[in-house]
């Protein structure tokens, strides 16, 4: 027969496995969601410093708004039309409206060649697009170099084999010009080519000196034909204020478009990617949430005795659920208020001191972050919701 003493040492013992097993379960449950918190706190930060860090890269080579055609490829401007325009730059300071016209054509340079977008640009342009504060190469401007001269971007040059604009090399430009007269007997004269100094080499990002030979409007509408620009450019500081002018004035017969706009593409598929990684980190978060499900699981088989006498005693359902709820919102707290804190720590770590690097070749050293209060708000409702939830679900199944 055991003694009573080595009985209540059985007992005793045996509370403090269950108490252990208690606080392991909850420690896990909060570990995992202040992981899951942190983890998307610094995720979504690092997606919109990534997202700024583009953006600022596209600052110097798209136009705050870019208004073109939504019926063809040329802006067919009335007299009216160009009225409005000049007025925008009367009504707002800073504000200034540009034509663009834009033709596809192959550039030669020896036994080089590259078929790029020549842009025939008014003398502003460079000054809007700040081009002197990307400038590679320049040819000497005390030279006079009539009227044929181009302004290529980085890419451009590198395929044509340019690296130096002193002196300034001549490079070919050829247009096809197809007419009714064009047959397989004259296709020599469906082209036509105009020698050119290039006279300066800029690097403003990395698409647009790819793409982007620049000339003189003057001779480039002469060459080209074109009577109609391909967009009109505005660049002012007012940009919502801008925007609404014009899209009350021109409703559906232009198209406007923003920075971000003109890269829709790259920008869609960066917050897609986004999307993506927030619901992977919301599992993640559902999985850790159900640690705080077998917590009050533990604690309920712990405390059934006193559940019992509770009951016993006058409590209603609503105040023994109210227990364990307020028990496994403690837990989702905790654990969502900690990983805030680490979260918001890497954070500012990276932004001011830099612990990931982007590595050699890239424009900044470091990762960008950029933490937004937008960040925090859809971390804590994810977080939160999910915790609360479950813990909800729990303790009614727990109770009954």
């Amino acid at each position: 027969m055991p003694s009573f003493s080595s009985f209540i040492a059985k007992k005793y013992f045996f509370s403090l496995g269950k108490l252990g097993a208690i606080r392991l379960m909850s420690l896990a449950a909060l570990v995992g969601l202040a992981l899951g918190t942190a983890a998307m706190t610094v995720v979504l930060s690092a997606f919109d410093g990534l997202e700024d860090l583009i953006l600022t890269q596209f600052e110097d080579a798209n136009a705050t708004l870019k208004i073109e055609s939504a019926t063809g490829p040329y802006v067919e401007l009335t007299s009216e039309d160009s009225l409005f325009l000049s007025g925008l730059e009367a009504n707002y300071e800073e504000t200034s409206t540009m034509a663009i016209y834009e033709k596809r054509v192959l550039l030669t340079y020896g036994e080089n060649q590259h078929i790029a977008y020549l842009l025939g640009v008014p003398k502003e342009y460079a000054e809007r697009h700040h081009l002197s504060e990307h400038l590679l190469t320049m040819a000497d401007p005390g030279m006079d170099y009539g009227t044929y001269t181009l302004t290529l971007g980085a890419g451009v040059a590198y395929h044509l084999g340019l690296s130096s604009t002193n002196p300034p090399p001549i490079v070919s430009v050829y247009l096809p010009k197809i007419t009714s007269k064009t047959n397989v007997l004259n296709l020599s004269d469906a082209i036509e080519g105009q020698n050119a100094f290039a006279t300066s080499i800029h690097s403003v990002q990395p698409d647009y000196d790819q793409k982007y030979a620049l000339a003189p409007q003057g001779w480039f509408k002469d060459f080209t034909g074109a009577k109609a620009p391909s967009f009109v450019e505005i660049h002012t500081p007012e940009e919502r204020r801008v925007r609404n002018a014009i899209e009350a004035y021109f409703g559906n017969r232009m198209t406007i478009a923003n920075r971000l706009e003109q890269e829709a593409t790259l920008f869609k598929v960066m917050r897609s990617e986004r999307m993506v990684v927030v619901f992977i980190l919301a599992f993640i978060v559902l999985l850790a949430s159900f640690g705080v499900v077998s917590a009050l699981i533990i604690i309920a088989l712990e405390k059934k005795d006193d559940v019992h006498t509770l009951w016993a005693m006058g409590a209603s359902e609503a105040d023994l659920r109210s227990i364990f709820f307020k028990n496994g919102l403690l837990i989702v707290a905790t654990g969502w208020l900690s990983g805030l804190v680490v979260g918001l720590g890497i954070i500012a770590l990276q932004h001011y001191v830099g612990i990931v690097p982007l590595g050699t070749g890239y424009v900044q050293e470091y990762y960008p972050v950029s933490l937004k209060w937008e960040h925090i708000a859809l971390t804590s409702a994810i977080v939160l919701g999910i915790g609360s939830s479950l813990s909800a679900w729990a303790t009614r199944r727990v109770i009954k």
